[in-house]
Formats: C-alpha cells, structure tokens, sequence
C-alpha cells in the first residue's frame, strides 16, 4: 500500500535527553541513534551535544506505534506531527554513480546497497547543514580579517569564565563584524574555531551561523543563532556566511582520475565511518568540485610494519566543499574499517 503523504515527528529537546533515549523511545532500538543524528545535522553538529528547545526530527513511518499515539495527541507532550508530501524515487539506470547529487550520507549508503540488490535508488538530497557544518581547509590562521563574537545580551546570574559560558540556538549576541563590513539588518555570518594545521593551509571548523537582528545605536551589533553546528563560545571568530552552491545531477565514472591523500579526519575517530567528513589533498587548482565523488584506497597490511599490500577499496566520499587549499567530503561507503591520513585518495566520479 502505497501513501502521497508521510508524517514527521517534531520533538522539542528537554533537559536531560540524549539521541540514544530518543532513538529508544520512538524508534524502539537505542542502536538506531545515528540515523536521528543523520536526519537533523542542521541542527545537531556533535551528538553528544543536544539543547534544551532544539528539534529533533523523526520520520512517522519509522517510529513505533505508541510513540506515534502519544505525539498525535498533542496535549503536554514535547513532540508532535506533521504531514509532507513524498517523493517519488527516482530509477537508477546504472550503477553506484548514477545517484543523484546529493543524497545524505546515511540515505546515499543505504540507497546504493538497495541498488545493487534491487536496480532502485530512494531520493533525497543533503540538507544546507550538512554541508555548512563541514570543516574546511584554509590559509595558516584562518580566513583574514574575522571579527569575534564579544558578549551575551542576557547575562548569567552566577559570573563565568569566557570558557564556561555556552550558548545555543536563539541565543543573542554582540559582535564586531569583519573588517570593513559595514552592519545591516539580515545579514548572515559563521562562527568557527581553528582546527589543525595542514602544512599547507589549516582547518576551520564552523560552529553556527547567526544573523544580524537588531542595530543599537552606539553599540554593536546583535546577531542571533539561527544554526549551530558545534560548541559556540565568546572570542570564536565570525566571517560572512558563504553562499555554497548545492549542484544537482548525475555522476559520470571518471577512469584514471587524479590522485590525492588524506590529509585530515573530522575530530580524529578511532574508526571514522559514515557520515564522517574527510579533507583531502585534491583541491580548486586540480578541477575537483562539490558533488564529485571520491574513492579512499587501503594499500596497508592493517599491522604495525610499513610494507604494502594489494590496494582495495576502502570506502567512497562525496566532495562538499572546494577551496585552494583542499577539498572536503562526506564518507558514504565503507568496505574497509579504517580511513586514515596519508590514505590515498582518487577521483572516480565527476558531476557534468
């Protein structure tokens, strides 16, 4: 029995939950919690980290009954539903490239493992946070001439240290703009915090996007936190939110494609798997674009010595950001447990 329509649970985050309780509650298995982090990256940068007033959505077709009941009666309840249309699949006539740009990266792995076994492909699309939360490579220092965010427009009632003080989505803030930027209302701009240093150039990891909302005068402006990806703090840096391009399309196999490295996996997991961002070596200069997929190659033994082995194929990424420094992409596929530094890295599939 098919449906034009599915629901979507709506929960409003209250203190003390966590993705595991949640994906207990209403998806009946703690284990499925990856899959509410996946489907919420605009809001949830680090699941660990989730805020009181932040919401979370669950797909009514796969929550379990009870927990449906209860958000359908509205009443106290901190979750409730909401109807969207659905769209149709679209039919892959080839194989692993022939999906279209871009899906999620948990829907993306999904839809290519069905489409192996069943010659059909789910749609979707990464959502706008998917692809402002990646970490990025830039110059030495981060982007020139940043502003900062200054100070909190509540204040606490019990002092704390820069360090101490959190803030999260809605919360208001002063900040002075980048240098040169004149202030106007509606203005979107990203904070981050520097990561590691690359040799040529340096991680920048975006925490939030916040929007100029009010114009005092003789003070700063206010910016409000419309989005946040991470852990956003007084003193982090802010530049002008960029306008990164969401390309759709079909990939075309690429045969013979660049070659490249691994040179920087997203906070460092002991065994990165999908979903993870990867920076790689290959970068504006060397053609490389956002929705070209990339293929990691495992020519290691898995043990302590440095001899080669027979190369595989150790998992597939979507690019999702360029930059002149490196290119950043979302592992899609995994064959292999581990992707690493120094892995290589080749072009296998390129948007027209």
């Amino acid at each position: 029995m098919t449906s034009d329509t599915t629901r979507e649970v709506k929960h409003v985050v209250k203190k003390g939950d966590t993705l595991w309780d949640l994906a207990n509650f209403y998806l009946k298995n703690p284990f499925r919690w990856p899959e509410i982090f996946r489907r919420n990256t605009d809001v949830v940068k680090d699941p660990h980290w989730i805020y009181p007033g932040e919401v979370i959505r669950i797909w009514g077709n796969e929550v379990r009954a009870e927990a449906l009941a209860r958000a359908d009666s509205a009443g106290e309840v901190v979750s409730h539903l909401e109807e969207h249309p659905v769209e149709p699949a679209p039919q892959v006539t080839g194989g692993r490239s022939d999906l279209t740009v871009f899906a999620s990266p948990i829907s993306r792995a999904a839809a290519s493992l069905q489409a192996d076994v069943m010659g059909r492909s789910r749609g979707g699309g990464v959502r706008p946070g998917e692809v402002q939360a990646a970490p990025y490579a830039e110059r030495g220092g981060g982007p020139r001439g940043a502003g900062r965010l200054v100070a909190s427009v509540d204040r606490p009632g019990i002092k704390t240290s820069i360090v101490q003080s959190r803030y999260q989505l809605n919360d208001e803030l002063y900040i002075d703009l980048p240098r040169n930027l004149a202030p106007r209302l509606g203005d979107n701009y990203m904070s981050y915090i520097l990561g590691p240093d690359l040799g040529d150039g340096q991680v920048v990891v975006p925490t939030g996007i916040l929007r100029i909302e009010s114009l005092p005068p003789g003070q700063r402006p206010i910016a409000r936190i419309m989005k946040q990806f991470g852990e956003i703090k007084l003193d982090q840096r802010v530049i002008p939110a960029p306008d990164l391009p969401f390309p759709s399309g079909i990939l075309s196999p690429v045969a013979g494609g660049m070659r490249g490295k691994v040179l920087y996996v997203h906070n460092e997991p002991v065994l990165p798997s999908i979903g993870h961002y990867v920076i790689i070596s290959q970068n504006a200069k060397t053609g490389i674009r956002a929705g070209d997929e990339v293929t990691f190659i495992d020519n290691s033994t898995g043990r302590e010595d440095e001899n080669p082995a027979p190369a595989v194929t150790a998992g597939v990424g979507q690019v999702v950001r360029v930059t002149q420094y490196g290119a950043t992409a979302i592992i899609v596929r995994q064959n292999q447990p581990t992707i690493r530094d120094g892995m290589p890295v080749r072009l296998t599939g390129k948007m027209p």
